[in-house]
């Protein structure tokens, strides 16, 4: 899915650092924007790539050189795909999720941008597993989804379909993660991880986490890929 932005678009990717909010691969963010330095930055991005990184402030690091507050240094790059703008000049936009990305490598702030922009470095899915091994944790993963959702609210269609569909390990475990985690620096673990056999297994036991706190206590089931946050 990376071929969705340009290479282009990393060299000065204009960013949400936000707190406890992320974009994980394959799924749907959406942001109400109501400060005034990111309804200039929603401007230039729906005028440019319309591509911008969600990165989460990270509350155990120092400010930067510039007294910027600290972000983590891997975040979610995504594409507005739905975007409105309010009467006042707010805007409420969906954002998916393409790629994680290493964006530690931030430009220095000048006058004309109130926004922060980074030189975004894609990364890319590895793994030293076999593709029979990841294909089988994969099944393995997708039954204990079926599972969770079966006993937190019965068998829905609209979510096993979706579960079927989905082919490549890596992009299952951000989906179920996605879902499961509910803690954030949870959530940013998973995003800077690019090993998959890895997040299948942190998927796997997030999903058990989430089981035994269902017998502990009925729950809503979980959300399939949609966050929200404001910036």
């Amino acid at each position: 899915m990376t071929d969705a932005i340009d290479p282009e678009a990393l060299l000065a990717l204009p960013v949400f650092p936000l707190p406890g909010t992320l974009l994980l691969p394959q799924t749907l963010v959406s942001l109400h924007v109501f400060e005034p330095r990111y309804r200039r930055m929603m401007e230039h991005v729906l005028e440019g790539h319309r591509v911008l990184a969600v990165a989460m402030l990270d509350e155990h690091g120092a400010p930067d050189a510039f007294g910027r507050p600290p972000m983590c240094g891997v975040a979610g790059v995504g594409v507005v795909r739905r975007s409105a703008r309010l009467p006042d000049g707010r805007y409420n936009i969906l954002v998916e999720g393409i790629m994680r990305a290493d964006v530690s490598d931030e430009l220095p702030p000048i006058a004309s941008i109130p926004y922060r922009r980074v030189r975004a470095r894609a990364l890319q899915d590895h793994s030293d597993e076999s593709p029979e091994t990841l294909k089988d944790a994969a099944a393995s993963l997708r039954a204990l989804c079926l599972q969770v959702v079966s006993e937190l609210g019965g068998s829905d269609p609209e979510v096993v379909e979706r579960l079927g569909e989905i082919a490549e390990p890596g992009v299952l475990a951000d989906m179920v993660a996605a879902a499961a985690l509910q803690d954030a620096d949870d959530r940013q673990k998973i995003l800077a991880e690019v090993d998959v056999m890895k997040r299948l297994s942190i998927a796997s036991g997030a999903l058990g986490a989430l089981m035994i706190r269902a017998h502990e206590a009925r729950s809503d089931p979980p959300g399939w890929g949609i966050g929200t946050g404001e910036a």
